[in-house]
């Protein structure tokens, strides 16, 4: 079930108006970067007034516990999207990548409230996470990134609608590879709705840039068939306790 990318034949060369499909394409995706990436660094901004602040009005309402509470609520909820916005700037600024421990469960519910918003009413989202599944070893901006675009590039392949599953947990992946063990495992499945059947072949196209960080993060990517309408991709990531040397 390992991954197979379709690539083209040395004896079939693209066609002018391919690659220029292709530039065009590119062009657009760094455009969208770059707007993003001042989009962002606004918000980032007004984030930052808001962090700012929020303390000085929680000690003027010490003495009313309601108010306090809506003033923890309001730094909570700050705190949470600045976060955010600083791993996308820093992806959006290609950034090199800086891995760390990552919370799985806490990336996961920061990816599922990114896309539901993004991908509209038509996608149900649900997500995952295995008790006990222990933190990755990532750049956590860099695989939010990634989980993003494979939920993306899904939503593009199911025009009627459908449904995002992510999970989340601790696998053996290959017990002969001892760097292998207990990898954290995060799953992707996609399920089109009217059962049409989609490959995950078919599904998953275009993720270059997953396959990239998958990689440089001394990762596993695979895409499976699964049984019946479901496609089905999965990463394997180190564990933040046993991180890759070299």
């Amino acid at each position: 079930m390992a991954a197979r990318f379709q690539q083209q034949k040395p004896d079939q060369p693209a066609s002018q108006d391919e690659e220029q499909t292709l530039l065009s394409q590119g062009q657009g995706m760094a455009l969208v970067g770059q707007i993003a990436g001042g989009i962002l660094h606004d918000f980032n901004n007004v984030l930052t007034v808001i962090t700012g602040t929020i303390d000085i009005l929680a000690q003027a309402v010490t003495d009313r516990p309601e108010l306090a509470a809506v003033a923890r609520l309001i730094d909570e909820a700050a705190s949470r999207g600045a976060r955010l916005t600083s791993q996308l700037l820093a992806f959006a600024r290609g950034r090199p990548p800086q891995p760390c421990q990552v919370d799985i469960n806490e990336l996961l519910t920061d990816v599922g409230r990114l896309l539901r918003p993004t991908l509209g009413s038509q996608i149900e989202i649900t997500t995952e996470v295995a008790a006990e599944t222990p933190n990755a070893f990532a750049d956590p901006g860099q695989l939010m990134a990634a989980l993003l675009c494979l939920g993306i590039t899904a939503r593009n392949a199911m025009p009627e609608g459908g449904a995002l599953r992510f999970e989340a947990g601790c696998s053996v992946v290959n017990a002969a590879d001892r760097a292998a063990v207990n990898c954290v495992v995060i799953s992707l499945k996609a399920m089109a709705n009217g059962n049409i059947a989609v490959s995950s072949s078919q599904m998953f196209t275009q993720i270059g840039m997953v396959e990239d960080f998958v990689r440089r993060s001394n990762g596993r990517l695979a895409i499976e068939e699964a049984a019946g309408a479901v496609a089905k991709v999965e990463i394997s990531l180190p564990r933040a306790e046993f991180p890759p040397h070299g």
